[in-house]
């Protein structure tokens, strides 16, 4: 265990170029998994159980490149609009197109990018022309189930690992030319 969170911790990107650039497009969104360490293992109310708030979560924000690499982050605290401002500023190219959707968090970003494009999920809206969040849903979608699959339990104080791991994953795959085949 305490080896594996090594590797885990050497699997961090050390990379800090910014994300896009000119006409690129970055999708950002955020997730809440698993339960702070302060949260309650379950609540109950007449027996029915009752959907966690996003503050009993732990908050993540990845930003992903379309056809390129993701960063995470994990927040100790639900982000504000301050902190992810400062995530994207320091981490997006300022030529990119910033594609979100329509989270409260991001409406003061837009001036920093090149363009900011918007699709409203709870109209049921998931493209708008070339904007859309896919990507960064698709890699929620194999954070989730690896995390709920394979390992199961994972603290608040190693969870910023575990995102290291999975930005590792979505870096280092045969889509970007990383083959772990060997040619002589």
């Amino acid at each position: 265990w305490f080896m594996v969170h090594r590797i885990r911790e050497a699997m961090k990107d050390i990379d800090t170029t910014p994300l896009g650039g000119h006409a690129k497009i970055v999708e950002v969104d955020e997730t809440y998994y698993g339960n702070t360490d302060e949260a309650p293992t379950h609540t109950t109310s007449g027996g029915k159980f009752l959907k966690r708030k996003p503050h009993a979560k732990r908050a993540i924000v990845t930003l992903v490149e379309r056809a390129g690499r993701s960063r995470s982050f994990h927040f100790k605290n639900n982000p504000t609009k301050e902190t992810i401002e400062q995530v994207l500023v320091e981490n997006i190219d300022p030529a990119s197109i910033l594609a979100t959707d329509e989270s409260r968090l991001y409406h003061r970003v837009a001036p920093h990018f090149a363009a900011h494009g918007t699709v409203k999920h709870r109209s049921d809206e998931w493209v708008k022309g070339v904007i859309h969040t896919n990507n960064v849903e698709s890699f929620y979608g194999v954070f989730k189930r690896g995390m709920r699959g394979t390992y199961q339990h994972c603290g608040e104080r190693h969870l910023h690992r575990y995102v290291a791991e999975f930005d590792f994953r979505h870096n280092n795959r045969t889509a970007l030319g990383v083959e772990d085949l060997y040619q002589p």
